[in-house]
């Protein structure tokens, strides 16, 4: 199988001798051609190969063409051009800001950012975040990248499908009438669909991954507390991760650099990688052609690492305890609005909160003690094997309003085959990355990369590795 080849996260910041100087001053409307990556791309704008405008330009001629799928939130567009064209005057008087220079990037609407009104998909009031701008957004923009739009999402990110009833569902982009994921939705189909060139999401059980997963883009969640969260809504405070929905695995890399402040370059894979599948929790989880297309990818994994069956029982309890927790902390998050009735959030997201006003102190300290037992077992795993893999979601993109599916075992919810297997990492705060991988059924498949804690770079390059098998 083969990816993206891209250059190591430690490699010079000029653009490749291979990079094509046309592609970086002709933004290609054409879908099937690679776009460089981030670093080739701000090399060349800061070397006058092209220009913020010009790629700002593309992702507003990408909107108006996937306007049907909407991705975008917020968008002003001639204050976006009146920021790349600042950007592209400071590019020709050579004093480019930083490592992403005129990039054109979109932002979650739960993220404060100076200028852009703030709703998380809800009609409900919030909270005061306490800051203009969040710090994540505020560090991108630092080095030089141009915020230019607010992308859609569930509703106060409390769900994994896209569907909204205040801004209308985002659709998916390979083919509208499934979900496109969430809570990151329109992030990941902004990726996808070329509106802008990155994206910045959150991921509090699954938010960044299953987006990328349905969109076939990559999506990538930090180490708990990589990323600085200061400034934007949470979810549940002991969950929520800041990530990036990208095209590469080394443009997820960058931004990671940026908005954590930590370099990656350290990273390598210098050995036969070793591999952990969590098979006895798989059993029954995987539609049979989620199944089929895993055991394929495993069996071509053979040939090039080892891949070793291991067990991780607490696996078993997480998403009860995971949804214990979230629930809680997410009415806590909204206590003001659940006191005052409730009014604008729609009945799918007011239920869950309101059952989070139900849960006792013993059962959210009884789900905080499996969380501890699934860290320590999971970071046991981790010290011996450089990672665990398995499918991002257990089915291809549902259709929209599809609340059950057909898996090995049996019928699921779609909520238990999706979120269910992505939420035990985040809930254990572990950097995971979700990578494009072929397909099944005709929709992208999806591999889940799981590292060990604080080994994002190691991660990354691993990552990296399985883009060019």
């Amino acid at each position: 199988m083969t990816s993206h080849t891209t250059p190591p996260s430690g490699a010079p910041s000029g653009a490749s001798h291979s990079t094509d100087a046309a592609r970086l001053l002709h933004p290609c409307d054409d879908e099937t051609q690679p776009i460089p990556t981030l670093r080739e791309l701000a090399c060349g704008l800061s070397q006058g190969l092209a220009s913020s405008r010009s790629w700002l330009e593309a992702a507003r001629a990408a909107a108006l063409r996937q306007q049907d799928l909407n991705a975008l939130a917020w968008v002003d567009w001639d204050a976006a051009a009146r920021a790349a064209d600042a950007l592209d005057a400071h590019a020709r008087a050579g004093r480019p800001t930083g490592a992403l220079h005129g990039l054109p990037i979109t932002i979650k609407d739960l993220y404060a950012v100076q200028g852009m009104p703030l709703a998380a998909g809800t009609r409900a009031p919030l909270p005061d975040l306490g800051l203009a701008e969040s710090v994540a957004v505020a560090r991108m923009r630092a080095a030089g990248g141009l915020i230019f739009a607010k992308t859609n999402m569930h509703e106060i990110a409390l769900g994994a499908t896209g569907e909204n009833a205040w801004t209308g569902d985002v659709k998916n982009p390979h083919d509208p009438a499934r979900q496109a994921g969430g809570s990151s939705s329109g992030a990941g189909v902004a990726v996808a669909s070329r509106i802008g060139l990155a994206g910045l999401g959150s991921d509090t059980g699954g938010s960044v991954r299953i987006p990328a997963a349905f969109s076939g883009v990559v999506g990538f969640k930090p180490t708990f507390g990589a990323i600085p969260l200061a400034g934007a809504l949470h979810l549940s405070w002991t969950c929520d991760h800041a990530g990036p929905l990208t095209r590469t695995v080394d443009d997820a890399a960058l931004l990671f650099e940026v908005m954590a402040q930590r370099r990656t370059d350290h990273g390598h894979v210098a050995r036969r990688p070793r591999l952990a599948v969590p098979a006895k929790w798989l059993a029954g989880r995987l539609s049979v052609a989620m199944r089929a297309w895993f055991e394929r990818l495993l069996a071509d994994l053979r040939a090039q690492a080892d891949v070793i069956d291991v067990e991780a029982p607490e696996l078993f309890q997480a998403s009860a305890a995971y949804t214990a927790i979230v629930r809680a902390e997410a009415a806590y998050v909204h206590r003001a609005a659940l006191a005052a009735g409730g009014e604008g959030f729609s009945p799918g997201v007011l239920a869950p909160m309101q059952a989070g006003l139900q849960v006792s102190l013993p059962d959210y300290l009884d789900a905080m003690a499996q969380r501890e037992r699934l860290r320590a077992q999971l970071d046991a795993i981790l010290r011996d094997y450089d990672a665990l893999v398995l499918p991002t979601t257990g089915v291809s993109a549902p259709l929209r309003g599809q609340i059950e599916v057909q898996v090995e075992s049996g019928t699921f919810t779609t909520r238990e085959a999706v979120l269910g297997m992505t939420a035990p990492f985040s809930y254990v705060g572990l950097p995971t990355l979700s990578l494009p991988f072929g397909q099944v059924d005709g929709l992208p498949g999806s591999l889940q990369i799981v590292g060990a804690r604080d080994q994002d770079a190691a991660l990354l390059a691993l990552g990296r590795w399985f883009e060019g098998m």
